[in-house]
């Protein structure tokens, strides 16, 4: 395993979007960062009875880390959402050790499908389905999470996740690969009660095109279907980005779902979604999405917004 301790890359991930995270705090081997983001965002559909659904949000995060010994540190992060008129929500709270085998951490965060499911998950708002049952998700509570990179290639996850209802404990496992010449191939398998998730993903970068792949199986109980009986169900989604200029980008997204119970399927997801954003800088962008739905009574829909980091 490299020796480069894994929680600095752990926290600069989570604060990456928030490209202006500032230092406010650098001495005696503690750094402290603060971040965060404003969106403005309107959602147009004929779902709506009037003109447009208000989708704005605000987030601030704090990142903290600090040197015990030379192969030890200590690290914390947490995150708040603000929506118009409703109450500040928690989307990430934990702390933990990182070592040179590793780090493990405790608190609401990632569960250990999520490196997998991102590689597909990369639109502002269209994307993101191979988060099909709630153990395979991000922002979990009560998630014991493990994470180590071995030979600055395969990165390996576990986590288990211990719920206060009876008999809801989950647990999940990833592996990632990331090979020198731009492709990254991964995996994964989540369980939690009668539910199981495994999940398989790639992607390929190559300059400024990037192109993905996620594909998931198991079985889900969801109220949406078969009045929550446990079905099985198949999952695909992929994704293309392109970055025409240094401010200019262009997204793809096609996502296809199914539920199958005792021979009869019903489609729960049919869409492909188109994106572009333009940066003006690091701080500043707009964002333009398209989604085409080809669900039986569902509407197509059309995402702008403008969106600041700090």
């Amino acid at each position: 395993m490299k020796k480069t301790l894994l929680a600095t890359a752990i926290l600069s991930g989570l604060i990456s979007a928030t490209a202006g995270a500032a230092t406010v705090y650098d001495q005696d081997g503690t750094t402290m960062k603060i971040g965060g983001r404003a969106e403005v965002r309107g959602l147009f559909s004929d779902e709506f009875e009037g003109t447009m659904k208000d989708k704005s949000r605000a987030r601030i995060n704090f990142a903290g880390q600090t040197q015990i010994s030379e192969n030890l540190t200590g690290f914390g992060f947490m995150e708040y959402e603000i929506k118009p008129d409703s109450e500040i929500t928690t989307r990430y709270l934990f702390a933990g050790f990182g070592t040179q085998i590793g780090d493990f951490s405790y608190g609401k965060q990632d569960t250990a499908n999520v490196q997998v499911s991102d590689m597909t998950d990369i639109a502002s708002y269209h994307s993101g389905q191979q988060q099909y049952i709630a153990s395979t998700s991000d922002k979990q509570a009560n998630t014991f999470l493990y994470s180590g990179t071995f030979a600055d290639a395969l990165t390996v996850q576990v986590d288990y996740q211990a719920i206060e209802d009876k008999d809801m404990d989950a647990f999940a496992i990833s592996a990632l690969y990331a090979f020198d010449f731009g492709l990254d191939l991964a995996t994964s398998y989540a369980d939690q009660d009668e539910e199981n998730q495994a999940t398989l993903a790639a992607a390929y970068t190559w300059n400024d095109l990037y192109v993905s792949a996620s594909y998931a199986v198991g079985e889900a109980s969801d109220g949406d279907y078969f009045n929550g009986a446990l079905a099985d169900f198949t999952s695909f989604e992929a994704a293309v980005q392109y970055k025409l200029t240094k401010e200019l980008r262009l997204i793809a997204i096609v996502g296809l779902a199914e539920n199958e119970l005792n021979s009869v399927t019903i489609d729960s997801q049919d869409f492909f979604a188109f994106e572009a954003q333009y940066r003006f800088n690091k701080s500043i962008r707009t964002i333009a999405s398209y989604k085409v739905n080809n669900l039986d009574n569902k509407d197509n829909e059309l995402l702008v917004g403008l969106r600041y980091n700090f």
